[in-house]
């Protein structure tokens, strides 16, 4: 199973029934997705889109509810037959803080048969990434937990 690429919402995509679809998509330019594609882990769209499931915790704008429900269901899928994905990557504070983890950038950990990845939000807006040695922190926390 592909690893999973956890965001918090598309800002792009208005439409419920393609908002998932399009969670973490490389476009626009610039963009999260775009970011976390090209400058994070240095792939290209093809390579990315098919190495990567994506989800987002909300369809539409932010709600710290309803991220919290559909983390609790990624989680739960772990403890059974269904889900069989071993390394999920949680992309930002909110998203690590939805699934009740501590927020801890660039780190990798075990829990309930998966390896869980933190990375700062992938956004232009996350300081984190303008910290020398970010991006090869983030790409030598991916590449330990087997996703690059």
């Amino acid at each position: 199973m592909k690893p999973l690429l956890v965001g918090e919402a598309n800002p792009y995509q208005s439409d419920p029934r393609l908002a998932q679809r399009y969670a973490l998509y490389p476009d626009p330019p610039r963009c999260a997705g775009w970011r976390l594609c090209h400058t994070i882990m240095q792939l290209d769209e093809g390579e990315y889109l098919r190495r990567f499931d994506r989800v987002n915790l909300c369809d539409g704008k932010w709600s710290t509810r309803e991220a919290k429900d559909h983390a609790l269901r990624i989680r739960g899928a772990a403890l059974t037959h269904l889900s069989q994905r071993q390394v999920v990557v949680l992309c930002g504070s909110k998203v690590t803080q939805a699934f009740f983890f501590k927020y801890d950038p660039f780190s990798s950990f075990p829990f309930c048969g998966r390896q869980y990845v933190i990375l700062p939000h992938p956004s232009g807006l996350s300081r984190a990434w303008n910290e020398p040695g970010a991006h090869e922190r983030a790409r030598a926390v991916l590449k330990e937990a087997g996703v690059l």
